[in-house]
């Protein structure tokens, strides 16, 4: 089936090359009481239609220009459609990749475990609006979403490693398991510490993507499988959406799968911890102090505060190779969230230039982030008696102290640290939402074509 896409606003003009009867038109929308307000959808029957095709009218009084707006656009025109269709836009002269996108996007449906499955709706597009971009992006956030989704008893670490090696087995990445005994071995003492609760092994996974490139990027993505908070045990509430907490390591595969389908000029190569989180016998206690791969060690106050303590591990690996910068993802902190609430990520860097250039590239990914600051007074709050740090500051600033944990592991290598933990797993939407693929994607391809004038990495 065709169906059309017709952007009205009051007084429409025009109508006639789209309606073959303005008199019934009038009619059909005042009986529908529908004044073109924005984003106000009626679908047209096809006989109105000069194309004679069934054609969806959208409201579009006021619209904006704004992507993130043209994505929920996109997103409320997908769901407003039930059947198979090929879509074309009649007369919309703004940006329609992000409305395209929203489309795609809106057909996301993770249903493996319920025993009535929708049916998916198959949605094409005519040629001047079909889009490779769009549809490798809809692909990697699918893939991301389905990962997260997926409940962490099914999802053990082996599980992870196998979706990521089909991920990538069509892509130039060059993929390295490590397991307990090589984690052992490079004294991966955070990784270990937080692993040695539960009865599943951890894992280090390694990604690389074009490592001869002028420009190297070392990305983090925090890979805790299930976190329970350990003997600092959630509550049961608590603990609902915590098979979320691997989002930063779906994020950071999802990102690099995407530039090398993309063929992007920039290397970059992925760091993810695989470890559960789990109270028992063997579990860290308050109060242990563990030792991390740089040498400097942590006491452990609260041992919900796990995610930092592996990174710790993956950003000091990652700053021995010397690349151009340092990108980490997490789900890090429930401090972000009161902060910022659920669709804002926090953003925090050491280095000015890099963090505007990053704000200007997420003005195309569609995804919304604001920066915090790597505050140096609140250091004292991380300071231990016992230990080079503590691996907690307390109540207050929870978003702060934990970048400055990490930033003591980054070796003054540029550095971006992005904590997702409210946009990652939005209320919006059911499940994962994804968020953090396209702007690291939108980040890394600015980086390799459109540098500003004397910007340095």
């Amino acid at each position: 089936m065709n169906v059309d896409l017709l952007f009205f606003e009051p007084g429409f003009e025009k109508k006639e090359k789209f309606i073959n009867d303005q008199e019934k038109f009038e009619e059909y929308i005042s009986t529908h009481s529908y004044e073109g307000k924005s984003n106000e959808l009626l679908f047209l029957p096809a006989s109105m239609s000069l194309n004679n095709n069934k054609t969806l009218l959208i409201g579009s009084e006021d619209i904006s220009q704004n992507n993130k707006e043209l994505l929920e656009l996109g997103y409320s025109i997908g769901n407003k459609l039930k059947q198979d269709c090929n879509l074309n836009i009649l007369n919309f002269q703004g940006e329609t990749e992000p409305i395209v996108l929203g489309i795609l996007l809106s057909q996301y449906n993770f249903d493996k475990y319920q025993s009535d499955k929708k049916e998916m709706v198959e949605i094409s597009f005519n040629d001047s609006l079909e889009s490779e971009s769009s549809l490798d992006k809809r692909d990697s956030l699918f893939w991301v979403k389905d990962l997260i989704n997926t409940p962490a008893f099914d999802r053990s670490p082996e599980y992870f490693i196998e979706e990521v090696e089909k991920i990538t087995s069509d892509k130039d990445i060059e993929v390295e398991v490590h397991n307990k005994d090589w984690l052992e071995k490079n004294n991966f003492g955070g990784v270990l510490g937080v692993a040695q609760g539960s009865e599943r092994k951890p894992y280090f996974l390694i990604g690389s993507y074009k490592p001869d490139a002028e420009i190297q990027i070392a990305l983090i993505g925090k890979g805790v499988l299930f976190d329970s908070g350990g003997l600092s045990l959630k509550s049961p509430s608590g603990m609902e959406t915590m098979k979320t907490d691997m989002s930063g390591a779906a994020t950071a595969w999802g990102a690099i799968s995407l530039l090398a389908k993309n063929n992007i000029d920039v290397g970059l190569t992925v760091y993810t911890p695989l470890v559960e989180n789990m109270p028992s016998g063997s579990a860290i206690r308050p109060g242990d102090v563990l030792t991390t791969r740089n040498g400097k060690t942590i006491e452990v106050l609260n041992t919900d505060a796990e995610g930092r303590l592996i990174m710790a591990d993956a950003l000091a690996y990652a700053a021995e190779k010397k690349p151009n910068m340092i990108c980490d993802v997490a789900t890090l902190t429930g401090a972000a969230v009161a902060a910022l609430g659920l669709d804002v990520g926090a953003l925090f860097s050491n280095d000015s230039e890099l963090e505007s250039l990053f704000m200007r590239s997420c003005e195309k990914s569609l995804e919304s982030y604001h920066p915090l600051p790597l505050y140096e007074n609140y250091k004292k709050l991380i300071e231990s008696d016992i230990a080079d740090m503590k691996n907690t500051g307390g109540r207050y600033g929870g978003a702060i102290t934990a970048a400055l944990i990490l930033e003591e592991f980054i070796n003054d290598c540029k550095w971006i640290h992005l904590d997702i933990a409210g946009p990652a797993r939005s209320d919006n939407r059911k499940g994962a939402t994804g968020f953090g693929v396209l702007s690291l994607y939108e980040f890394f391809k600015t980086l390799s074509t459109d540098l500003p004038e004397n910007f340095q990495l």
